[in-house]
């Protein structure tokens, strides 16, 4: 077995004066409660805003700075950028021993999953770019969960050809438009030059799977079907009937381990 620990620099870095921020909502060590790595030790890094809202999975939150509720995705304050704050990262360095002192003492090598919001508005961000870069050296498995909504050039930024995408390309039912959810090219860019594959939320309608047949017209992937359950209470009522479609259509399953086991807690 590779003795990682070994390999892995644990002394302060010294930081760098970079004029660059990467905003950080939170980061914590898990499980991986969704997709096809559902179960692997994983750190979380959850990056700062995000190009849509998905009122339509009806989550609601109140905001830090109004006492307004919103309404959105199970992670709105990494959403809704004005009512909420984030940490500001200024270099790699700081980043990196973040993730280093959640390494310690751990018998077996994290994966590293990089989500929000929408990560991918920050993909030119030289910041990250170095992370990735430093944490692909180190052999370190990095996933990005996406909407899958921004192209990325994968001939300028190559660091992200050794990345894996979670591809969750929201359906109808996220109350987001077809035009603004659904981007050809930033799907078939991702498909085509990195590891990938599809992770739709579902209710269990017929129309959803008529989405999802379209969708692997732009691009054939593997297919995880996950129930749409931002809490215990919706994630029992929807995950028996989406199983037996995956089952039916031959799709994967994924279950949310994490709302499972911690139910609306955040930060597990």
């Amino acid at each position: 077995m590779e003795d990682w620990r070994e390999k892995r620099n644990f002394k302060p870095c010294v930081l760098s004066n970079g004029w660059l921020m990467l905003e950080v909502v939170e980061s914590f060590l898990s499980i991986q409660g969704e997709g096809k790595f559902q179960g692997r030790l994983a750190i979380f890094i959850r990056l700062f805003g995000c190009n849509l809202n998905c009122f339509g999975f009806n989550v609601k939150q109140k905001s830090l700075k109004t006492n307004e509720i919103l309404t959105g995705c199970d992670t709105i304050r990494a959403v809704f950028k004005s009512h909420f704050s984030a940490k500001k990262y200024k270099n790699a360095d700081e980043i990196m021993n973040l993730i280093y002192q959640k390494c310690e003492n751990l018998g077996t090598k994290p994966m590293i999953v990089i989500t929000g919001g929408e990560p991918l508005i920050h993909h030119k961000n030289e910041i990250l770019l170095e992370v990735l870069e430093r944490l692909i050296k180190q052999n370190f498995i990095v996933q990005f969960e996406t909407n899958a909504t921004i192209k990325v050039d994968f001939a300028k930024f190559g660091i992200y050809k050794k990345c894996i995408f979670a591809m969750s390309v929201k359906l109808e039912n996220s109350g987001e438009s077809r035009a603004k959810r659904i981007k050809t090219e930033a799907i078939k860019a991702i498909s085509k030059n990195a590891k990938c594959f599809y992770k739709f939320v579902l209710r269990g309608d017929e129309n959803e799977l008529n989405e999802i047949d379209e969708i692997l017209k732009i691009a054939q992937n593997e297919v995880w079907l996950m129930p749409m359950g931002a809490d215990i209470n919706e994630l029992e009522k929807n995950a028996l009937k989406v199983a037996q479609i995956a089952i039916a259509k031959g799709f994967c399953y994924s279950d949310r381990l994490h709302i499972r086991l911690w139910d609306k807690k955040e930060g597990v």
